[in-house]
């Protein structure tokens, strides 16, 4: 089994971020849009911003980039999880027994074990990959070609069959002969109650609302088999929360639209879309929201922390948030998530700053 470096908290506590840069230990960093490790694939990007020598082990991202028409055969990934989170474009994928097409702000939750195919439908396709262990990212790294350029090879082949499953059984892949035909969309309005593949719409999810914040679960622990969960957060302009690191958990921050301001280990850093920061158990952190109307994706491992977010809002049906409420900060909410939950405050709300 491999092993990696996983500092110490006070390691972690003390360490600068890095910046456009993998830092190859379990340390606080942030990558700008475009930003990563970059290699072709049968006409896909796939740019890699997390690998596991990056998260202590806990998983894998990168931002797959591709043309109209292109597509994968049907994959099943033996020892790991995947989430796909489509930010531009339209992407189809299938799923067993249904087939969906996605538009920006969907997503689409895949257990171990389960075959999915997709292709890409519009000439500019984009969505966020998410593997809990990164395998799959290493497999496509192996089959494909790195490169140095930040947009896909429009006339590059498409990658063999033969290809793409000579290294698959050493990253736990197996490639199905499987058909890709029109089927119901069965799934994309709801949570499933238990781990099984399913697509969730944009806006549809488990939603809580509290201080001009919408807050959706994407994926709960119980979809991911306790590994991780999405939560995707909307929001207007607002002020920094305090400050705290956790113990037991990571929190990954990627950003959809708007600007985000990170405070991590005493350095701000403004996120805009495509950006992401990566504040591993130990960092201390804060943010806020910089624009009128942005949108975080935050996928958190483990699922330690998941009830944070029911003792901070209140359940809503509403698909945006609103703006200028009257409700008050939840000190009943932060204090219960204080006493149980993974959380540690150590300060009031940073000061603003410069971004970097």
């Amino acid at each position: 089994m491999t092993t990696f470096d996983i500092p110490v908290l006070d390691e972690v506590h003390a360490a600068a971020p890095q910046l456009d840069t993998l830092p190859g230990r379990c340390v606080p960093y942030a990558m700008a849009a475009g930003e990563g490790e970059r290699h072709e694939l049968g006409g896909q990007l796939i740019t890699v911003i997390a690998r596991p020598e990056d998260t202590g082990g806990q998983f894998g991202a990168a931002y797959v980039y591709g043309g109209k028409g292109t597509e994968t055969p049907f994959l099943a990934h033996d020892r790991e999880h995947r989430f796909l989170y489509v930010t531009d474009g339209r992407l189809q994928i299938w799923l067993p027994g249904e087939s969906h097409l996605l538009v920006p702000g969907d997503s689409v939750t895949v257990p171990a074990g389960t075959p999915y195919a997709y292709r890409m439908l519009a000439h500019r396709t984009r969505f966020l990959s998410w593997l809990t262990v990164g395998d799959g990212h290493r497999w496509s790294q192996a089959t494909g070609q790195a490169t140095s350029s930040h947009v896909f090879d429009a006339e590059a082949a498409p990658m063999s069959d033969a290809r793409q499953s000579e290294l698959a059984d050493r990253f736990g892949i197996r490639v199905h002969d499987l058909e890709k035909t029109d089927l119901p969309a069965v799934t994309g309005t709801s949570l499933p109650a238990a781990e099984s593949p399913y697509v969730l719409q944009a806006g549809e999810g488990d939603r809580w609302a509290s201080l001009d914040q919408l807050n959706t679960y994407l994926a709960r622990p119980r979809n991911t088999g306790g590994t991780y969960f999405a939560m995707h957060t909307m929001g207007g302009k607002s002020a920094y929360i305090p400050r705290h690191f956790h113990r037991e958990h990571t929190e990954n921050f990627f950003c959809i639209e708007g600007r985000i301001l990170l405070h991590a280990n005493g350095r701000e850093i403004m996120l805009t879309k495509g950006d992401f920061l990566h504040a591993p158990a130990g960092t201390i952190h804060s943010f806020a929201f910089d624009s009128h109307n942005t949108q975080m994706l935050g996928l958190l491992t483990t699922g330690v922390f998941e009830k944070f977010f029911e003792y901070m809002n209140v359940p809503t049906d509403a698909h945006v948030h609103t703006e200028g409420g009257d409700m008050q900060f939840p000190a009943e909410g932060f204090a219960r998530a204080r006493a149980e939950l993974d959380l540690e405050v150590v300060g009031p709300p940073p000061a603003r700053g410069d971004g970097r």
